[in-house]
């Protein structure tokens, strides 16, 4: 005999199956261009299907630098901070959900958008100096932060992840490309989401007909 639970997971199984990706990669364009200190950070929504940009996470674990939000604060150096202050407006237009924390010292920060469409771009100024109090100059510029990790999550219900890296004939730059895509943590695609509840309404139709039961 066929049981019923054996054949609704059998339906959920088969609807997880057909829900491959069928959609294009989501593309963020991120240059990092002269001295952190005087020259905004800017991102670009450059996705080719439609996809809005929901997250953006920035580590700069590794590279030497970290996040200087606050005058005089840590890594001791007594330097002059930037706090995190978006420009222009961009965080109305793409939907910036606030408060975006970034702590003084640390090598990580990220934001979520609400409404960040293709070809919109959002900015900020944030300044970045050497973790090292020591260090001999704390002018830090975009080629500096080559190797830093970015992460992006597109509504497509795909992390993006990449790195920094060299831009050529522009030795103040450094720019994001994004190497892999994964599911986004804990979200699951959207197409995934419709073909299970096309799978669970189909396995519901078929209960209540009584035809999941076989001797």
């Amino acid at each position: 005999m066929l049981g019923k639970h054996t054949v609704l997971v059998g339906l959920a199984s088969c609807a997880m199956a057909m829900a491959a990706p069928a959609h294009a990669d989501g593309n963020l364009f991120f240059l990092i261009d002269g001295d952190t200190f005087t020259q905004p950070f800017s991102i670009t929504n450059n996705s080719t299907a439609g996809e809005t940009v929901l997250g953006f996470g920035f580590d700069l674990a590794g590279t030497g630098f970290v996040f200087d939000p606050v005058d005089g604060g840590p890594p001791g150096n007594g330097t002059l901070g930037t706090p995190f202050t978006p420009q222009g407006g961009s965080d109305v237009t793409t939907g910036l959900i606030n408060p975006v924390n970034v702590i003084d010292g640390s090598t990580f920060f990220s934001m979520n958008f609400n409404n960040f469409g293709v070809g919109e771009a959002f900015s900020w100024l944030l300044d970045v100096d050497p973790a090292d109090p020591l260090a001999p100059s704390p002018t830090v510029f975009g080629s500096n932060l080559i190797g830093a990790s970015i992460y992006v999550d597109f509504s497509s219900g795909l992390r993006g992840t990449g790195f920094l890296q060299a831009v050529v004939g522009n030795e103040d730059a450094s720019q994001l490309v994004i190497t892999t895509f994964t599911p986004t943590p804990g979200i699951p695609e959207p197409a995934t989401w419709a073909m299970m509840i096309l799978g669970f309404g189909l396995a519901g139709g078929l209960l209540r007909n009584g035809a999941l039961v076989r001797t």
